[in-house]
């Protein structure tokens, strides 16, 4: 077994987070583990047997923090070749009528 300063659990988001910040600090004596193979923790696609595709989290990036879009940046890449970006449209049926998603935004169409 081996002994680490920081133990980072997890190759989420979060935890690819602090790998790169304690990375950024000079810290040398930290190790990230995880329990599956690849990074990505909840923002993953599990494919079945059959081809069939499932989100297993959110998959959605929502910033407004210099810092944070450019260390994403950095990991993924920059521009449509690495980011597949959509507009959503989304209702939900209630009440005999169709509500705009966010639903919580647009309850006064009820």
């Amino acid at each position: 077994m081996k002994e680490v300063g920081v133990l980072v659990v997890g190759a989420g988001p979060t935890g690819l987070g602090a790998a790169t910040r304690l990375n950024q600090l000079g810290h040398d004596d930290w190790l990230l583990i995880d329990k599956f193979d690849e990074p990505g923790g909840l923002a993953c696609t599990d494919v079945t047997p059959e081809g069939f595709l499932f989100d297993m989290g959110g998959h959605v990036i929502f910033s407004h923090y210099k810092y944070f879009d450019e260390l994403i940046d950095s990991a993924v890449g920059v521009g449509d070749d690495y980011w597949n970006t959509m507009q959503r449209i989304s209702y939900v049926w209630i009440k005999n009528r169709w509500v705009a998603y966010p639903f919580q935004n647009n309850i006064s169409a009820l």
